[in-house]
C-alpha cells in the first residue's frame, strides 16, 4: 500500500476497507440519532412511460431504500393515475402530457421546476425516445442546479447530440451510468473496443467531458474526471437482468442527495448495489433467479 501510494496509484479496487481508508466513507451509513427526512436529502427521478413504468418503480424504490429522506417520481400524468399507491412512501408528480402517457408533451421547464428544490435529479431510466428530445434534455443539462445522473435512454440521447463535448460544463455534478452497449454509442466505438480498454476508455472520456462515468458490467468501472478510477469487487451474475441499471441509478442518486461528491457517490453506490446482489444470491436456491427487486430487498 504504501509503494502504491509512493508511486501516485489511482487506479483502486472498491472493497469495504477501501471505502473507508480511500473513501473516506462509512459503508454502513450510521445515522445521527437526531436526524430526520431532511437529513437525508430529496430525490427526484424523472422516469418511466406507459411500457416501462416498472423502470420507474425500480429506481425510485431503489433510492429510497438506499437511504435519501424523500423521492418525488415525476411522470406523465396519463400515467401517474395508474401509479397511485404502487409506493406509498414515494411522492408521485404527474406532468401535463395531452393526455398520451409519455414524456413526448412534457417540457423539460416542468421537470426544472421541480428540480428547483430537490438535492439529485436521475432522468432516463424507462423513458423512451421523442421528437426533439436531444434539445429537451440539454435544457435539463444545462438548467438543473443539483447533481445530476443520466441513464438509459437519457444516455442515448447524449448519444445522438453529436456536439456533446461542446456542451458547457455544469457547476453542479453529473453521472453518467452507461452499460457496454450504451458507452459504445456515446465514445464512438465499438462494443469489443469498450470492452478491450473499459479502464481507459472510462478514464479519457471522464476527464474529457467533466463527468463521474459508471461503466456498468462485471466488476463495474467508476472514473472521476480528476483521473481517479475504482474497479467494483461485488455482484455476480445473477444481476445480469434488466433492471438492476435502474436500481443502480436510484442507489447512486440517493447518495448524492445525501450529499455525497460524485465520485464518492458512484463509487460506494456500485459497490452497495454490488454487494446487495451477492446477498440476494446468497438466500435463493440460484443466480438465476434473482429479480432487481431482490437487489433493493437487500440493500
Amino acid at each position: 500500500e504504501r509503494l502504491a501510494a509512493d508511486q501516485e496509484v489511482n487506479t483502486l479496487l472498491l472493497t469495504e476497507r477501501s471505502i473507508a481508508d480511500a473513501l473516506g466513507v462509512d459503508s454502513q451509513r450510521a445515522r445521527p440519532s437526531d436526524s430526520h427526512k431532511g437529513t437525508y436529502g430529496h430525490v427526484l427521478v424523472a422516469a418511466g412511460n406507459q411500457r416501462m413504468s416498472g423502470a420507474g418503480l425500480l429506481c425510485t424504490s431503489a433510492a429510497l431504500r438506499a437511504g435519501c429522506g424523500l423521492v418525488t417520481w415525476a411522470v406523465p400524468a396519463s400515467l401517474a393515475r395508474h401509479l397511485l399507491g404502487r409506493l406509498p412512501e414515494a411522492m408521485l408528480a404527474g406532468l401535463p402530457d395531452a393526455g398520451h402517457g409519455d414524456w413526448a408533451e412534457v417540457s423539460a421547464e416542468q421537470v426544472l421546476a421541480l428540480a428547483q428544490s430537490r438535492d439529485a435529479l436521475v432522468i432516463g431510466p424507462g423513458m423512451g425516445r421523442y421528437g426533439d428530445d436531444v434539445q429537451w434534455l440539454r435544457a435539463i443539462w444545462e438548467g438543473t442546479p443539483c447533481p445530476l445522473l443520466l441513464d438509459a435512454d437519457a444516455l442515448n440521447m447524449l448519444a445522438d447530440a453529436g456536439d456533446f463535448a461542446e456542451w458547457p460544463r455544469r457547476e453542479a455534478a453529473a453521472v453518467l451510468t452507461p452499460h457496454p452497449g450504451e458507452m459504445a454509442r456515446l465514445a464512438g466505438l465499438s462494443i469489443a473496443e469498450v470492452q478491450r480498454d473499459r479502464i481507459g476508455l472510462a478514464r479519457s472520456y471522464a476527464q474529457e467531458h467533466g463527468v463521474t462515468l459508471v461503466l456498468k458490467g462485471a466488476a463495474t468501472v467508476v472514473a472521476d474526471p480528476d483521473g481517479v478510477v475504482y474497479i467494483n469487487t461485488t455482484g455476480n451474475a445473477g444481476m445480469a437482468k434488466g433492471g438492476s441499471g435502474d436500481v443502480l441509478a436510484g442507489v447512486i442518486a440517493s447518495l448524492l442527495a445525501q450529499g455525497l461528491p460524485a465520485g464518492k457517490a458512484a463509487a460506494l453506490g456500485v459497490w452497495l448495489h454490488g454487494a446487495a446482489g451477492d446477498r440476494a444470491v446468497a438466500a435463493r436456491a440460484t443466480a438465476a433467479s434473482v429479480l432487481p427487486s431482490d437487489l433493493i430487498a437487500h440493500l
